[in-house]
């Protein structure tokens, strides 16, 4: 079993030098923390073989042997190169990642561009990686696609290697349900079937995990068990990992002589003024000007502090080419400037600002030197710049200013949590900051540390590979409760040699699909001529069993010479008969019942009550997902609290929450069919709560299918009522 990483970028960067193409390996981020979990492959892992890195190598090579792409890297991993123009990646990235996907993840519905040429790219270039990654795919290998520039691609691979096992992680939050819908319908629907490709969906917290779920409840109608979805047959899982770094690499960086060196002598430079630090890279997300505008709150606010603090701004070069951030740039200098003009003495600067990247020892030690570091973005996926200023202190000195809106806020709450909108916020806890006791914050740095160093980047790659190892076992023992096709042929031939035949089916979700309007569902002509070459067979009664009333059923099947029972029981009609109750039942508590569900309806738009002789259902399919499932435990808990006293059982199904007469089910009836005559062969199969008694009550050596994924008391799963047909069909043969 081999892994394999797919990602926008790759771990090196391919430049031209004396007319060779040489490899410069890459810093920070991803590559920084998979290079780290690749260094312990060969120690402790599932896999083996070398690791392979799929994804663009930043140029574009018209001639792709001018580089020797079967060696290893770094002596970890081999790459493979995803050739893609200088004119696809403007489009694909400065366009729909960058000025789509991006501002939209991070809560910037202004900044979004709705560009159809872009997404074409988009598509365009993703399907490039998968054709990438298709060409080196091998058996039993592990995909594992990371962060927003390729969503499709899980998709993409399961279309044309339904095989694979594949992983997903978004590097960057996934946005509540109301601003992912600002998307066009298309964008919006093949963004979550591409991730719903893979077998396990990772983000940072809980809340990107959420909103994840609800859009995909809310945009495909699928809902989810304790983050499980199924996805046609197939599970899928989604949960949260949140991202560490390579603590002992930055830890270690911090202790070296000549960093601690350099410290001693930029401490000096500065005399005994306290360092704050602000570190990040130009991006709007970040919230820089906003922590600015804070400080010069904080200068406003606690003038004692003058020419006692100094703010380390270092803002890295970013996408220098985009006018947003040359615009952002100069915002950042002129508010430098004037800080610094209405503040500054000859003898002091407030801010000494640097536009310029740090190599991992002069970062670590301004990490280590700074007093109180500064993280507070506007949004942000997880900003592992808070965890490495942590790692990075060697004397366990120092305050981390952080965001509510950085993931990294779940898990270091021990810190001065500030809302990044609030220059309040911001000035008040600089001051806190600068304030708190050197014991204070050694607790809380050593606390830190030690999660910090258990949590590591190489937790965070192990705990994802446990768990989409461990879907893909949960996957395999849900495969192996459907009938195998020799499980199946057995059946037939048992129907087939026997003597005499009874056939229960249920109806929705067994022969019929479900159907938003419930009386438009009818059995496909395939269907019904598998039925009636059923009833043609001698000795053989052919029932179906359903919820719906008993006009419903004489609409959609009066045509078969077929046994029908409507509302679960309450009526029976065998096949050319008439409609009789097998046991006498009341209804008088349906004028107590009825007002109920039409509060219920009146709260959700989109619900109606469907009105039965002995039962009445309210369906919730065409309304909001989320509220009508809010609503509909509301309901059934109401109703269940009525149900010993009003002589009534409540049961909720897919869309919908029932109320029936109390003694009512499947099993009643189908015990009065299964007790006219001793049946050499009996078949019961259903897709519901309701036909488990069914299943719980036939004789032995009866067959029992439950239609989907679902445990059960059933002999066999089958996959979907297309399959069931199928099966169907063979009995009829």
């Amino acid at each position: 079993m081999r892994l394999v990483i797919v990602s926008n970028r790759l771990p090196i960067s391919l430049v031209e030098q004396d007319g060779k193409i040489i490899a410069k390996e890459s810093v920070g981020g991803l590559a920084t923390g998979l290079n780290s979990y690749l260094d312990t492959l060969d120690r402790n892992s599932p896999f083996s073989g070398d690791p392979l890195w799929v994804g663009w190598p930043g140029m574009y090579l018209d001639d792709p042997s001018r580089f020797d792409f079967t060696s290893r890297i770094m002596g970890k991993f081999r790459i493979c190169p995803v050739n893609v123009t200088p004119d696809q990646i403007d489009s694909f990235y400065l366009g729909f990642c960058n000025s789509t996907l991006w501002p939209l993840f991070h809560y910037f519905p202004s900044y979004v561009a709705f560009d159809e040429a872009s997404w074409d790219s988009y598509v365009q270039v993703n399907d490039i990686f998968r054709q990438a990654v298709e060409s080196v795919l091998e058996p039993d290998d592990v995909v594992w696609v990371h962060d927003y520039q390729i969503m499709l691609l899980p998709e993409m691979i399961r279309a044309r290697r339904p095989d694979v096992t594949s992983g997903f992680f978004l590097h960057i939050p996934f946005p509540s349900y109301e601003i992912f819908r600002l998307l066009p319908s298309i964008w919006r629907s093949r963004l979550l079937q591409g991730l719903l490709g893979s077998d396990l969906i990772g983000f940072h917290t809980y809340d990107y995990s959420q909103h994840f779920l609800s859009s995909v409840s809310a945009i495909l109608g699928l809902e989810h068990h304790l983050g499980k979805i199924m996805v046609g047959d197939r599970l899928v899982k989604v949960d949260t990992f949140p991202m560490g770094i390579d603590y002992h690499k930055y830890a270690q960086a911090a202790r070296d002589q000549r960093t601690q060196d350099e410290k001693q002598e930029l401490r000096e430079s500065l005399g005994s003024a306290k360092i704050m630090l602000s570190i990040d890279r130009l991006d709007y997300s970040k919230g820089i000007a906003n922590r600015l505008r804070g400080y010069e709150a904080f200068l406003e606010r606690y003038p004692q502090w003058h020419e006692r603090v100094i703010l380390m701004l270092v803002v890295v070069p970013s996408r220098t080419g985009v006018g947003k951030y040359q615009e952002m740039k100069k915002q950042i200098d002129e508010l430098v400037g004037a800080i610094n003009g209405r503040f500054g003495k000859l003898s002091w600067s407030p801010i000494i600002y640097q536009y310029t990247a740090y190599p991992l020892r002069e970062l670590t030690m301004l990490y280590d030197i700074s007093d109180v570091a500064l993280v507070t973005p506007l949004r942000d996926g997880m900003n592992l710049i808070a965890k490495e200023y942590i790692a990075a202190k060697t004397d366990d000195q120092g305050v981390l200013v952080l965001s509510e809106t950085a993931g990294a806020a779940t898990e270091l709450g021990e810190t001065l949590i500030v809302n990044p909108n609030s220059l309040s916020d911001i000035a008040d806890a600089i001051h806190k900051a600068l304030e708190t006791p050197s014991e204070d914050q050694r607790q809380i740095m050593t606390l830190l540390k030690n999660r910090l160093e258990r949590f590591d980047v190489n937790h965070w790659a192990e705990d994802f590979m446990n768990s989409l190892l461990q879907v893909k076992t949960e996957q395999e023992r849900m495969e192996s409760t459907f009938i195998s096709t020799e499980a199946a042929l057995q059946v037939v031939q048992q129907c087939a040699s026997a003597q005499s035949r009874l056939l229960l089916l249920d109806y929705d979700g067994t022969l019929v699909p479900f159907h938003d309007a419930p009386s438009m569902a009818c059995p496909s002509e395939e269907i019904k001529a598998s039925l009636q070459a059923l009833t043609a067979l001698p000795n053989t009664q052919v029932v179906i069993l359903s919820g719906r009333d008993k006009h419903n059923l004489e609409r959609c099947l009066d045509s078969l010479p077929v046994a029908l029972v409507a509302e679960h029981g309450v009526w029976v009609r065998e096949a050319g008969g008439q409609w009789q109750m097998i046991r006498p039942l009341l209804n008088d508590w349906k004028d107590q019942i009825r007002p109920i569900l039409e509060r219920f309806s009146s709260r959700v738009p989109g619900t109606f009550i469907e009105d039965k002789d002995f039962s009445m259902a309210w369906h919730y399919r065409r309304a909001d997902r989320n509220l009508g499932q809010q609503r509909s435990r509301e309901l059934a808990e109401t109703l269940r609290g009525l149900a010993s006293n009003v002589g009534i059982q409540v049961q909720q199904g897919p869309m919908v929450v029932e109320v029936r007469s109390a003694g009512i089910s499947k099993a009643v009836s189908a015990l009065h069919f299964s007790a006219k005559q001793a049946w050499d062969f009996i078949l019961a199969m259903g897709d519901a709560e309701s036909d488990e008694d069914m299943f719980r009550t036939l004789p032995d050596h009866a067959v029992t299918i439950r239609v989907g994924h679902d445990q059960s008391h059933a002999t066999y799963n089958i996959r979907n009522p297309r399959a069931a047909g199928v099966l169907l069909r063979n009995f009829a043969l």
